[in-house]
């Protein structure tokens, strides 16, 4: 047993601890004489406890200090040391006394094996490294809401086919747990952070997101505690069970039963449970009605969009606490891209090649009409030489990971490495008896001269050995670039007949139309500069391959997806979300640009229609609509007259300060938002001067969508709550005439 010695003169107390592997209190002599020490990173403080902070800190004579943490510190222990406390069977207890301010958020314990955290919501977080059918997964379990600002005894017991949940002497959850334990990488221990690979030869520690946290003690053993030696810990005279099943607890159960049915690859039980979870995120008053979020989490990068069988699809990151770390893919399907329901989870990040993270993955047929994809897999490989012997550290990425589906998209098998150099990200397709891929290689801004990040291609005969022929596009370095270097991510090559578009992930995303020229191994630009994909969202994230034969007379439709990821739920939301994605849209190429239209099937969820006609808008007399609801679509023909500025106005306060304004400039023929919105814009509308403007727009709860003439911003109100249910047509310096408004009522897209 490793434990520092002489720690209470309770008995009882002090022989449960003798019990531990290990027990770290926050003494200055015990942080020097432990057999297990730890290294103090950043402005690490020692604090003595005052008595009358909390008495329970001085329930021994040695629990009256504590290690005060903030954003830049935290307390490490290397991995080897490590291996000792990685547990050798199915049983584990972790005890931390711990507090957080209300500002406060993130880890007060990790290793590969365990962690426990805190989601800025409230949310205790585990993660548990299990063994599962094909490898090791890091699963994330939610498991309770706990208070702030206050001391916390929290205990984990986790064997006996369960991981229990105690906060101060209250079991807040039993969760079931059927795999057995392991260490699903090798890694650093860390109190106050948490650590993560992000990409090959580049390692993060995260320590406490904001604000204060304070460490009193931390134990760990390899062995079931007893509910009297929990509430010995918990200086209580017994263990009481939370008695609260409401829809929060009915949601984590949920959650967590989803990993098992994904395991099982049980889609029926899965649809179950979406049902149920999006039940109880369908009460928030802040989150979406008609576009896909995640119930309970991230949603995040449309990853994998396809169509395939019938059935579109699209991942993202299965994710609530450490957004980009150690997760598999979420799976969501739909049959007419309105109504979505969430199928397995998978593929899953249960390997070396992946177990610190799936990034972006994308669909393809092999020859013989098998579903492929080629994902990035952030993997403890990255340690291996010999598969990344020609990694450049200057590069960002992971490898390139092709798998593929023998069951319709449910499931993902043979993982093998084969783009092993800088894979971020990539689009992969066939022409003739060749393979192509493209994927962004990443300099971060190492490159001299105008160029920033590069789009290389590759080619394969087979689809595993690939061989690198070079770059075939380099962006610009722009001013309003994502990190002013030109970075980039998501290259996407898609050919229109005789002209072929360039897509890149930035903020803002760009375009450029041109010609992939194959014997000088270039795509060719029109034009340098490149066009906006949205003229508001700063998404980098989007996902244009998922293509469908829905179109007139049964012609192809290309289908792109995006998010916004700057819509969360706050403080009134009972279930931690964070990211929306936007209305799915029709890609098309007209007149040297792309073109989005929102797709017809969302007029499915219209409901209550009022029209207007013939609505003279002059700039002395501003005309005000009525409407009901905070979900509605919106379709306005205005004639501009000598109006030098027209749209309308909405979200706007009693005294009409705050509102987000829609607007044509007829001077520039420019459109755009602005007004109280997270992210203004403008941009061209490729409208002749004079014609009429048909602004179609999309509101639901903050969300905001504006389509005029196939260009588009997305962007969202600040206002969380919701003032004014009424549209104010405005003019500017003439009068312009509204000829239609037409407002239905959105109904949500509930699951079928």
């Amino acid at each position: 047993s490793l434990r520092a010695a002489d720690l209470s003169s309770d008995n009882s107390l002090k022989n449960l601890l003798n019990q531990a592997k290990v027990v770290w209190n926050m003494t200055p002599e015990c942080m020097e004489n432990n057999p297990l020490p730890l290294t103090l990173n950043g402005d690490v403080k020692v604090e003595k406890l005052d008595f009358l902070e909390d008495a329970n800190s001085w329930k021994t004579t040695a629990w009256n200090y504590a290690v005060v943490l903030d954003q830049s510190s935290h307390l490490s222990m290397d991995a080897e040391k490590v291996s000792v406390l990685r547990p050798q069977g199915n049983e584990v207890s972790l005890y931390v006394r711990a507090w957080m301010d209300n500002d406060a958020a993130g880890t007060f314990f990790f290793s590969d094996f365990l962690t426990l955290g805190i989601h800025p919501s409230g949310l205790a977080i585990a993660f548990l490294g299990v063994k599962t059918e094909n490898g090791k997964v890091y699963r994330e379990i939610p498991l309770a809401n706990v208070d702030k600002n206050k001391w916390l005894d929290l205990i984990i017991r986790t064997g006996n086919g369960y991981l229990d949940f105690f906060c101060n002497g209250i079991r807040k959850c039993s969760i079931p747990v059927s795999q057995e334990l392991c260490s699903s990488f090798l890694n650093d221990l860390y109190l106050g952070a948490y650590g993560w690979h992000k990409g090959m030869d580049q390692y993060f520690v995260r320590s406490c997101e904001k604000g204060i946290k304070k460490i009193a003690v931390v134990a760990l053993w390899h062995s079931l505690l007893s509910d009297k030696q929990i509430a010995i810990l918990s200086n209580v005279n017994k263990v009481d069970a939370d008695a609260t099943e409401g829809p929060f607890e009915v949601a984590v159960k949920d959650y967590n039963k989803f990993f098992d049915a994904s395991l099982d690859k049980d889609t029926a039980e899965c649809n179950i449970l979406w049902k149920s979870l999006r039940k109880t995120a369908d009460e928030d008053p802040l989150r979406p009605t008609f576009h896909l979020t995640q119930p309970f989490g991230w949603i995040f990068d449309p990853a994998g969009a396809y169509y395939f069988n019938g059935l579109y699809h699209v991942f993202s990151y299965h994710n609530i606490y450490a957004q980009l770390s150690y997760n598999s893919l979420d799976h969501y399907v739909s049959e007419d891209l309105v109504h979505w329901t969430q199928w397995p989870i998978g593929p899953w990040a249960d390997c070396e090649l992946d177990n610190f993270g799936i990034w972006l993955m994308n669909h393809f047929l092999d020859e013989k009409g098998i579903p492929c994809i080629i994902y990035t897999g952030i993997g403890s490989n990255a340690k291996d030489r010999s598969l990344t012997q020609t990694y450049s550290k200057a590069s960002w990425g992971g490898c390139g990971i092709l798998s593929r589906s023998y069951d319709g998209l449910i499931s993902y098998e043979e993982k093998k490495p084969v783009l092993t150099r800088y894979h971020h990200d990539g689009h992969t397709w066939k022409e003739g008896d060749t393979w192509h891929s493209i994927t962004s290689k990443r300099y971060g801004g190492a490159r001299a001269g105008t160029l920033g990040d590069a789009v290389m291609l590759w080619s394969s005969k087979d689809l595993e050995t690939w061989e690198e022929l070079g770059e075939i596009f380099a962006q610009q370095k722009y001013p309003h670039s994502w990190d002013k270097t030109g970075g980039m991510e998501f290259p996407y090559l898609l050919s229109y007949g005789e002209k072929d578009v360039m897509i890149l992930g930035g903020f803002p995303v760009r375009y450029w139309i041109g010609e992939f020229d194959t014997d000088q191994i270039r795509f060719i630009p029109d034009n340098q500069e490149g066009l906006l994909l949205d003229y508001t969202n700063p998404f980098h994230c989007f996902n244009p391959l998922c293509v469908d034969n829905k179109g007139p007379d049964g012609s192809e439709r290309r289908i792109i997806m995006a998010m916004l990821n700057s819509l969360g739920g706050g403080g009134n939301s009972l279930l931690p979300w964070m990211g929306v994605h936007t209305i799915p849209r029709i890609l098309k190429l007209e007149g040297g640009r792309l073109s989005q239209e929102p797709v017809p099937e969302l007029q499915i969820l219209r409901g209550e229609h009022s029209y207007w006609k013939n609505l003279p808008v002059s700039s002395k007399s501003d005309i005000n609509i009525s409407h009901s609801g905070d979900a509605v679509e919106i379709i306005a023909e205005f004639e501009p007259g000598d109006a030098t500025r027209f749209g309308l106005k909405f979200r706007m306060s009693e005294d009409k300060s705050r509102f987000v304004r829609i607007y044509f400039d007829s001077i520039t023929n420019e459109f755009g938002v602005d007004g109280n919105v997270l992210h203004k814009g403008s941009g061209p509308s490729y409208i002749t001067a004079g014609k009429t403007v048909i602004m179609h727009i999309f509101i639901d709860k903050q969300m905001v969508e504006v389509f005029v003439n196939g260009q588009t911003c997305t962007t969202a109100s600040q206002d969380r709550d919701f003032p004014g249910a009424e549209i104010e047509l405005f003019s500017e310096g003439g009068t312009s005439r509204c000829s239609k408004l037409d407002i239905w009522k959105m109904n949500p897209s509930l699951p079928r």
